[in-house]
């Protein structure tokens, strides 16, 4: 296999799975929060708290993500 195609490859997995790691991020931060609201009795302060961390934590996969993209179309264009 060419180093081109398997570098296509590779880009195509990353962006398959960054859908996944966008979506669930989120849900995780909820389920932590509402976990530790249900044995500290804070409802609904650390749910909120979690959510914002796994929106956060979301964000920068999506941001890691498309970096990595630019520096592989700019490392292609050279």
């Amino acid at each position: 296999m060419k180093k081109e195609d398997k570098q296509s490859l590779m880009q195509a997995v990353m962006a398959s799975t960054i859908g996944f790691q966008v979506a669930f991020a989120p849900f995780i931060g909820i389920a932590i929060g509402i976990f530790l609201d249900w044995k500290f009795k804070t409802y609904p302060y650390l749910t909120l708290v979690w959510l914002l961390i796994g929106v956060a934590a979301a964000g920068v996969n999506y941001y890691r993500f498309a970096k990595q993209q630019r520096e592989g179309d700019e490392g292609r264009k050279k």
